[in-house]
């Protein structure tokens, strides 16, 4: 369900996000060769990520009913076969191939957009030595940045990690009950779709807080040395702080903390989840 919002609301803003990638064409003149070619090969490295993880996952995921000979198979297409051959083998992989390109590709792509956009407009934030009154041009371009990523991105990782959220849950609830009846497949599987889901999500919150600590740290350098002359016009500078968050459709900040409230949600469902089914 969430992924089929997901792609819905992704089109609906499909004209704004093509826009927020354009107002990066201002920013980017502010990054150092190096930086630049470090964003390239980070977003190299994603796609590739992404595609070994859609390409590769069903295989992992499909062990569990390799190994079980077809045991609790979701797809009762295959039920009527209990014979591991070539047909029961790619219809297994089909069926794992179709459920994990439409429950997990487009929160993986929009994750992995996610970050690497804040990585990129975190490092065109990075020149800490600029004569102030470009400075200041620079940080009006950023609070407008910043207003559109939350009018357009932010309902968008809201369902993301709604869906991360759920995703995590089902997985611990599937790794205590395989973990009590000793199935080792099906650890390694949902244990890799844990593993996955949750560098996802740190690497969201920690592209997002890197962003808003470089944002917050040109708007405290333009307090503290901006000239007479523009002190009219950074009037408000000291009021901006909270135009300069980036959040889940104003339900939660994507700040570090919430890694330790995710963390402390995990460990009370799991140890919930333990009494329940060691009763």
């Amino acid at each position: 369900m969430t992924s089929l919002l997901l792609w819905w609301f992704v089109r609906a803003k499909r004209e704004k996000i093509q826009e927020l990638i354009q107002k990066l064409d201002y920013v980017k003149e502010e990054m150092e060769q190096s930086d630049f070619q470090e964003a390239l090969r980070r977003s190299k490295m994603a796609a590739v990520f992404a595609i070994l993880v859609i390409c590769l996952q069903p295989f992992v995921l499909s062990l569990r009913y390799l190994a079980n000979q077809g045991e609790s198979l979701a797809c009762i297409l295959i039920h009527s076969s209990s014979e591991r051959n070539v047909q029961s083998v790619l219809a297994i992989l089909l069926h794992e191939s179709a459920s994990i390109y439409v429950n997990t590709s487009i929160t993986y792509a929009f994750a992995l957009f996610y970050s690497l956009y804040c990585r990129i407009f975190a490092s065109s934030l990075k020149n800490r030595e600029q004569p102030v009154p470009r400075a200041f041009h620079l940080y009006q371009q950023v609070l407008k940045i910043f207003k559109e990523m939350e009018d357009s991105l932010s309902p968008l990782i809201f369902i993301a990690f709604a869906h991360f959220l759920v995703s995590l849950f089902k997985d611990m609830v599937v790794l205590v009950i395989v973990l009590q009846n000793g199935k080792g497949w099906n650890f390694l599987s949902y244990g890799v779709d844990f593993l996955i889901i949750g560098a996802l999500t740190t690497v969201v919150v920690l592209s997002a807080d890197g962003l808003q600590k470089r944002a917050d740290f040109l708007r405290r350098f333009l307090s503290t040395f901006v000239p007479y002359d523009l002190k009219i016009s950074c009037a408000r500078i000291l009021e901006d702080r909270e135009d300069l968050k980036l959040t889940g459709w104003g339900v939660f900040a994507i700040r570090k903390p919430l890694l330790l409230t995710l963390v402390a949600w995990l460990i009370s469902y799991g140890v919930i989840i333990l009494q329940f089914y060691s009763a």
